[in-house]
Formats: structure tokens, sequence, C-alpha cells
């Protein structure tokens, strides 16, 4: 019986416990009067600024509007810069000077003690060795190398922030380029080869004779920018050029991991001959330089650059610039892309083709001794050392190498005596002016005689195409004399 009692009071509980859930006391009340305001809290600090110079963590602040280009950032070495040192050199004031963002005072190599000396009091430089958790705090927030350091600080007010950007490497002999501080040795460098003296012209000479649209591309750094990276392809210079420098050839941006170049070059990719008769641009057959690595960058300008027409036209009616652009070593280097007398064997194929990094190999890396051991460098004065000959050529001193230059320069003054000049040299000096009054048959011949010169190798670039070049337009002119 108790049983049966159970089971009927149950659902009766169920439904009074839903009732009460439900608000068996019925609907809410009026709110109540409001309560007094709380105290004031602590006064936050103006829009946009900061106790601090230098914003640091890795670009963090920059993220809102230039995400892209904070993330390319991340992929670069500059990243690791900091993270990339072995635990004895992070806490080298001379590693720490390039391996941090917001270092200005000068270390020397072995300068272990140091007083903070520059204007700014927020980089790395001001807390090293300061034993307190805010100079902790500031050097994780400043370790590596980021947009700061190349753009400048960031603080203490945000908003009136202006970048610094850079285009130019020198300028009327000074180096103006953001690499300096930390690139001292390769700017140097770079200020004694041709890229960095451009025949000994000021800056405004200079944009007034390469500012030009059919010559600032290869000549000038924002050309070169423009015409290789498309996130320039539409910006504003602001009509100033300058010579070619360190973000000409380099992508301060963007890393290998992040889908970029080795060494982070703008333009890596093939490279076709542009005098290619009877082919299409884009065609397979068309002769090209491709799979070179870091070299492939200097075959962007170090081309003939003359198209079909173009050369039909100078052997034709002659030019008041004769022959190929002056710098046509990679097609010198293919064997291709001079004008070739019909009917004659041109041998286009050497050894030095089979060097991985061709250029780079031969006219930038060595080793030397750095920083007590021997490491590869790669030299910027773009100067070609016989030291990497030596492994193929045992024994030389100079790139002569079994008279092959010496043979190269007798051919090309054999060649201008033909014409009536006394040597080479003497042909160049009156070449512009000259060649009008030839006959096309002797453009013919005297084309792959400029084409060898301006290469300026004297046959070393490739030995067999420079001989054949000269041989065949030497044969050529002898035939006609003696008909």
């Amino acid at each position: 019986m108790s049983r049966i009692v159970k089971q009927g009071l149950l659902p009766a509980l169920l439904l009074c416990g839903l009732l009460i859930l439900a608000g068996c006391e019925g609907d809410q009340g009026p709110q109540g009067a409001q309560g007094p305001e709380g105290p004031a809290g602590p006064p936050g600090p103006p829009g946009g600024t900061s106790e601090f110079t230098f914003a640091g963590y890795q670009g963090e602040a920059c993220l809102h509007c230039h995400g892209r280009t904070v993330a390319d950032v991340r992929t670069t070495g500059h990243n690791f810069a900091y993270a990339g040192l072995d635990a004895a050199s992070q806490d080298l004031p001379y590693c720490l000077q390039c391996h941090t963002t917001g270092w200005d005072t000068p270390i020397a190599y072995g300068v272990t003690e140091f007083e903070p000396s520059g204007d700014d009091v927020h980089g790395y430089d001001d807390y090293y060795g300061v034993e307190t958790t805010v100079a902790a705090s500031r050097r994780d927030a400043l370790e590596n190398v980021q947009c700061e350091s190349c753009h400048g600080a960031m603080g203490p007010d945000f908003n009136a922030h202006t970048p610094n950007v850079v285009f130019s490497t020198i300028v009327d002999g000074e180096i103006t380029a953001s690499c300096m501080p930390c690139h001292e040795g390769q700017l140097e460098e770079w200020q004694t080869s041709g890229h960095g003296t451009v025949g000994g012209l000021t800056h405004e000479e200079f944009a007034d004779e390469f500012g030009g649209a059919s010559c600032r591309g290869c000549h000038t750094s924002e050309g070169f920018i423009a015409a290789h990276d498309p996130v320039y392809a539409s910006y504003d210079f602001g009509g100033d050029y300058n010579f070619i420098g360190c973000v000409t050839c380099h992508d301060p941006h963007v890393g290998e991991a992040g889908g970029g170049n080795q060494a982070q070059l703008r333009a890596v990719g093939a490279v076709e001959v542009v005098y290619a008769p009877g082919l299409t641009p884009g065609d397979p057959e068309v002769p090209r330089m491709e799979g070179y690595g870091a070299a492939q960058t200097c075959a962007q300008c170090h081309r003939a650059r003359r198209d079909a027409t173009n050369v039909s036209g100078q052997i034709n009616n002659g030019s008041s610039r004769f022959g190929p652009h002056g710098s046509p070593q990679m097609d010198m280097f293919i064997g291709a892309g001079s004008y070739e007398i019909p009917g004659y064997a041109y041998e286009r194929d050497h050894l030095h083709k089979n060097i991985d990094d061709a250029c780079v190999k031969c006219h930038m890396v060595r080793e030397v001794l750095l920083h007590g051991e021997l490491q590869d460098h790669s030299f910027h004065t773009f100067t070609p050392d016989v030291g990497n000959c030596v492994p193929c050529h045992t024994g030389i001193t100079d790139f002569d190498v079994e008279g092959g230059q010496t043979a190269v320069r007798n051919k090309l003054n054999q060649l201008a005596v033909l014409f009536g000049y006394a040597d080479w040299d003497v042909l160049m000096e009156n070449l512009n002016a000259d060649n009008a009054a030839m006959s096309s048959w002797q453009r013919e011949a005297l084309y792959a005689g400029v084409f060898v010169a301006n290469d300026g190798s004297h046959g070393v670039h490739n030995p067999a195409y420079a001989m054949d070049l000269l041989d065949n337009a030497i044969a050529y002119y002898q035939s006609h004399i003696t008909q």
C-alpha cells in the first residue's frame, strides 16, 4: 500500500517544483532607484602615445595597416637576428648593436662595457645590463631587427610617426642607405663599384641622363624596383631617381620562408635574349639564361637589349649608338645575342656555364678572415678574384688563362686595322661617328667586334663564342677585300 502512495506523490512533487522554478510568486517587481556613482578610475594614456620611443614586439603596432608586410618581414633573417646568436654572443655589445632594435651607440669589436651615447634613450642599448623588470621587458620587446630599425621609431606619439623610406644608397658620394649602421663593410665596397660611382656623375647629372623611361628600368633604383616588384608598379616615387643600390636588388621585406628569393633578391627569373631573329618572345627556342640562382638578378640588366628590328636597322643604315647595349654579359655567357654573319658557324657552349651561381661565384663570393675565422663573404665591389679560378686553372696569377684574353685583344686590333684604324681603342673612339659611312657588309663584321668589346671580359665569359665572333668577322671582311 505504501508503495502505491509513494508513486502517486512523485508527479505532484515534480509539478510543484516546476511551478516554483517558473515563478510561483508572480511577476518581477519595478526596478529600484539607481545607487550612488563609484569612484573614478585612474586616467589612461593619451590615444596613440607611449612612454617609450620604440614600440618593438616585431612590428605588432604596424599590423593594423601593414599586416601583409609585417608577416613578410617576419620571414626574413632580420626577424631572427637575435635568436640566431649563440648564448655568448647574445651578451656581447658588439653583436647586439646589429642584432637588436634601437641600438644607437657604436661599439668596437672587443668592447664589453660602455655608456649609452645615442640620441634616443629607449633603444636596446639603453637597457643593456640594467637589472630591472622594465628593462628586461624592453629587451624582450627589442630583440631582432624590426620595422623600426629601418623606418624609425614609432613613438612616443604613434600618430605623428612618419616612416623613413629610402630608395637611394649613395647621393653625391654620401651613403644614404638605411642599411649603413650594420652593413658598413658592404656599402664601403659598393662605393668603389661601377654601380656606386656611375662614371663620377653627380646625382643631378645622373638623374638627367638615366631618369628617362627607356633607361631607368635598369639604371635607377626606383626604375628597377617598379619593373620587378608588383607592390611598386604604380608607386609614386616623387620623380627622383637614384643610383642602383641596396634596395634595388634586395627586397628588405620578404625572406625565402615567405616565398621570396635567396638573399632577399627581387628578381631571379629566367631572362631571354632580346635579339633572336625569327623567334617571338616567349617561344621555347628563344635563348635564355635561367637556373643560375642569384646570378639571375645580374642578368635582368646585363644584357644586350637590342631587338631584331634595331639590329637590322644598324646593319643596314648605321647608328649613332652602334652595336649592342654596353653590357651584353648575359648574352655572351650563354652564347647568343650578337649579330651572326650568315653562313658561318658559332660555338656557344663552354665549361664556365657549369658554374652554379655564374656571375656571383666569380665576381662576389670568396673566403676571407672575418671576426677571427675564415668564412664566405659576398664582396659588393663586383671585382672578380683570380683565386676563384684556381680550382680549375692551377698556377695562374691573372685572368689571361692560356693567353685567351691576349688572343681576343689581338683579334680586336686586327679587325680595327682592317677598318683602317691603328687599333681597337681608336676605332671605338670614332665608332658612332664613322659607322654610317661604311658599307652594310662592313657593319656586319663590325657588330661582332663591338659585342665582344662591350662584354668587357675579353673572352672569359665565353671563350668559344668570343673567338668565333671575331674569327668570323675577320674572315668575312677579308673575303670582301680580296674579291
